[in-house]
């Protein structure tokens, strides 16, 4: 069994990328799912404890280009994060738990590529990828806020409990290729100081055979980019937001969750070895950035008014969100994060990453709690 400190948080982003792998034919990816599970999903949890400390959310919430925790607050009167931390007892915005329970190994177990290995199936399916999952936000409950206790959210300041376990691991074919994989689940509990749950973060991890760093990648070519009458066109109804990130966001957000993975900062190894186009956008990143775009248009929609987000009947949450990643997203590369009009007022709203060449990049559903059961 791993000590608890080994358990991994920092997600990485999937590669779709046409390389070369080192294929072992006589190894069957069945009975390495077996001896997998056999080794980590007998029940197992692996449980840490951390204090939400207040600058290291105040330096992910500037690396996300926002100077607030949440739309119309000020951290005081007329003072931005740049400023000063927010304060103690401040809900976290959803998904903003990422920046901790980040991995912590040393350097001798990481993988070649820089992923922590932790959970890692044995040889040769060692290359893993970010995929998708669910977060719910259990304690999130607007009914709460109104009742004794209150609604069970993670806090700044507060001590909380991260309790990790392995759910499956299957064999999968890649239908294009015929290539190999397996598939972890993993299920992670968030717990405050007085044991609520408040989040439950659900992942799948998609493992391939290692690649070999001597054999020259082939890279992936850049699509034409869509017209500009196109694009406006493809936001007609949409409330959508537009990103391009570059480097320095992808090395901070990376140094911010302790994630390692190579493609997110070396340009060399993500375009040589794994044959990207460039250095790969977080998947969590992505993330974050369909969920504020939807809670900054729900409070905007709903009259959240100039710093009453420090009241915790106006913050804003979904019930849960699931999503899946399907392309990657490259530094230097335009593209939009976009939610139906109507989406402030349905119970499932469907949210989209779209580069601005037509690929969709993510896919999401966010479950209203105004709706949901």
């Amino acid at each position: 069994m791993l000590p608890a400190a080994s358990v991994r948080l920092g997600i990485q982003s999937r590669s779709f990328s046409t390389t070369r792998t080192r294929r072992s034919s006589s190894v069957d990816p069945k009975a390495v799912a077996e001896a997998f599970l056999s080794k980590f999903s007998k029940g197992q949890t692996f449980v840490r404890k951390q204090l939400l400390d207040a600058n290291q959310v105040r330096l992910f919430s500037l690396t996300l280009n926002r100077p607030y925790l949440w739309p119309g607050s000020s951290v005081r009167p007329l003072m931005t994060l740049e400023e000063v931390e927010p304060q103690e007892g401040s809900p976290l915005p959803p998904a903003y738990h990422l920046c901790y329970f980040t991995p912590a190994q040393l350097p001798g177990i990481l993988g070649q590529d820089g992923t922590d290995a932790s959970f890692n199936p044995d040889a040769p399916f060692t290359r893993r990828m970010w995929a998708g999952g669910s977060f719910h936000w259990p304690g999130a409950d607007p009914n709460k806020s109104r009742q004794r206790g209150g609604q069970a959210l993670l806090r700044v300041g507060d001590t909380v409990t991260e309790v990790t376990r392995v759910l499956s691991c299957e064999p999968k074919v890649i239908g294009k290729t015929g290539e190999p994989m397996l598939v972890v689940g993993v299920e992670k509990e968030f717990r405050n100081s007085q044991d609520e749950l408040c989040v439950l973060d659900r992942r799948n991890w998609v493992f391939k055979e290692a690649l070999d760093p001597s054999k020259p990648a082939s890279l992936v070519p850049k699509p034409q980019e869509l017209s500009n009458e196109a694009l406006d066109e493809s936001v007609q109804g949409k409330l959508w937001r537009e990103y391009n990130r570059n480097e320095a966001t992808l090395l901070r957000f990376s140094a911010l969750t302790f994630n390692a993975h190579r493609i997110h900062y070396d340009k060399p190894w993500a375009t040589e070895v794994e044959g990207h186009r460039n250095a790969v956008v977080h998947g969590p990143l992505n993330l974050i950035a369909m969920l504020d775009l939807w809670r900054d248009e729900v409070s905007v929609y709903r009259g959240v008014g100039e710093g009453s987000a420090q009241d915790d009947e106006v913050l804003y949450y979904p019930q849960k969100i699931e999503y899946r990643a399907t392309s990657p997203v490259y530094a230097g590369e335009a593209y939009r994060v976009m939610l139906d009009e109507g989406a402030r007022d349905q119970e499932a709203a469907d949210i989209r990453v779209v580069s601005n060449d037509g690929t969709v990049c993510m896919k999401g559903t966010v479950t209203d709690w105004a709706h949901g059961n």
